[in-house]
């Protein structure tokens, strides 16, 4: 490896932990193209922003120089940079090769498997049957109509329990649905992409609607994404499969969708892509086809790298995003939403490509009707830090 070589780190999670009673981090995929958790010494972490393709070996043996007080030997920077690189956490030809074989295996799974199991929620059918339960029974059971359209958050089920269970609890819709599900893609670089698996939960296999599935790619011919490995880790959908699974065991089918950052939309080559996207999911909703929207709101505070901590006046003001932004979503044209969306950049709204990619898509069809929000909280989520989530639904 060459002193000029500059290294690129992929986008990973770093974990502050323990590791034979040593302060350590751990590194972290969050796409799942590498499996292995690797464990770095606390002492070389500050490297690793300098790896940015802007320094070059000799850049990191001068920082770490100044950092240790002694000259570090090169040897030892490139030491550290091949280890990163074998374990596929530098955008480099061997990531590539591992990265091709992580697709081939993801590609050849029959089904989705659960990521979230045991962690999220119980892996066992009894025991996710009655952690479902429990959390249904913080809202009293509403009996009126279900929402064509549900929106039900993405954050921890335990952390947001009492949100969940006024989305679902809403949400006891006829055998024989179709549920489109636009999921958050967190770690997704394409403006969105379908799953075509089968999804598995603790109760079993949920179907994919293989009949929507082939009207959109065959009769509409619409670009699709299909299957990109985004979808292994990510929870925005997976989360409403769980629900969806316990309240209407098989007698439903899901077109799961998730959706990259909203500045993708606007790129010269996805704007003709987005349009006959919309257009040919309008022409699927019918009187079986439902919509939920797993996505969470404003992310503020010290763990999302804001100078302060979250108080009451921030609570109040996210509350008042969120009504609003739904309002445009569900009454506003794409101009007026896109407008507000400027202002929001300070928030870190997650869902915002969800819900502009709704607001098309009601505009679109023409569809009419009335929202109602049915619980809106602000959720203490790290040191003073909050993220905002809403149930809501739209019927018509």
């Amino acid at each position: 490896m060459d002193a000029t070589y500059k290294p690129i780190l992929r986008y990973v999670d770093v974990i502050p932990a323990k590791h034979e009673g040593k302060p350590v981090f751990l590194l972290r995929d969050p796409v799942g193209i590498i499996e292995e958790i690797v464990v770095v010494p606390q002492n070389v972490v500050f490297l690793l922003p300098l790896m940015d393709g802007k320094h070059d070996l000799r850049d990191l043996q001068v920082e770490a120089t100044k950092r240790f007080g002694e000259i570090v030997p090169l040897e030892e920077i490139i030491k550290i940079v091949n280890f990163l690189d074998e374990k596929g956490f530098l955008w480099s030809k061997n990531f590539e090769e591992i990265k091709s074989k992580a697709y081939e295996k993801w590609l050849s799974l029959p089904l989705r498997p659960m990521a979230h199991a045991n962690q999220a929620y119980p892996l066992s059918a009894s025991e996710a049957k009655f952690f479902i339960e429990d959390i249904l029974k913080l809202c009293n059971p509403d009996s009126s109509k279900p929402p064509k359209i549900l929106i039900a958050p993405h954050i921890d089920i335990r952390a947001g329990a009492k949100a969940f269970a006024e989305s679902y609890s809403r949400f006891k819709i006829p055998s024989g649905s179709r549920v489109i599900i636009l999921g958050v893609g967190h770690h997704l670089d394409l403006p969105w992409s379908v799953l075509t698996k089968d999804v598995a939960t603790p109760f079993g296999v949920v179907k994919n609607d293989r009949g929507g599935l082939l009207y959109l790619s065959n009769s509409k011919k619409i670009e699709l994404f299909p299957n990109h490995i985004a979808h292994k880790l990510e929870h925005s959908i997976e989360f409403q499969v769980l629900f969806l699974h316990h309240l209407l065991k098989d007698e439903f089918v899901v077109l799961p969708f998730l959706i990259g950052p909203l500045i993708v939309f606007f790129e010269e080559k996805t704007k003709e892509l987005l349009e006959k996207f919309i257009e040919a999911l309008s022409e699927l909703i019918d009187d079986r086809t439902y919509i939920v929207l797993g996505i969470d709101f404003c992310h503020l505070g010290l763990r999302y790298g804001d100078p302060f901590e979250v108080s009451e006046t921030h609570i109040k003001k996210i509350l008042e995003t969120d009504k609003r932004l739904l309002e445009l979503t569900f009454n506003g044209n794409s101009e007026e939403f896109l407008n507000e969306t400027k202002k929001l950049a300070p928030f870190k709204i997650c869902g915002l490509s969800c819900l502009y990619l709704l607001n098309l898509l009601l505009n679109k069809a023409n569809i009419k009707g009335e929202y109602q929000i049915f619980y809106q909280e602000a959720i203490p989520f790290g040191q003073g830090s909050v993220v905002s989530v809403v149930s809501a639904g739209y019927h018509f």
